[in-house]
């Protein structure tokens, strides 16, 4: 790979990266609103919550990928994480 192309994985990397962390907070803040929500509330509150799981599962995702790439590896990942521990 050229200087060029490993400067784009590193900052595709530190986006998906941020973009990751952002969704945590989103997580950490729909399950605040869900503890907190009365029960006519609960149910939708417990939606979002489960939205925001989903959009965070979805970002580690794509982080795991360009991490993947700049290891050397052509992503998606699939089973990275597994293959990364299996011993």
């Amino acid at each position: 790979m050229t200087k060029q192309v490993d400067e784009q994985l590193v900052d595709a990397a530190i986006d998906a990266y941020v973009d990751w962390r952002e969704e945590c907070a989103e997580v950490w803040d729909a399950y605040k609103r869900w503890a907190r929500a009365t029960t006519s509330d609960a149910a939708g509150a417990f939606s979002a919550y489960d939205a925001a799981l989903e959009r965070e599962e979805c970002a580690s995702h794509a982080y795991a990928d360009r991490m993947a790439r700049i290891a050397g590896g052509t992503g998606p990942t699939g089973g990275f994480v597994a293959r990364r521990f299996r011993r």
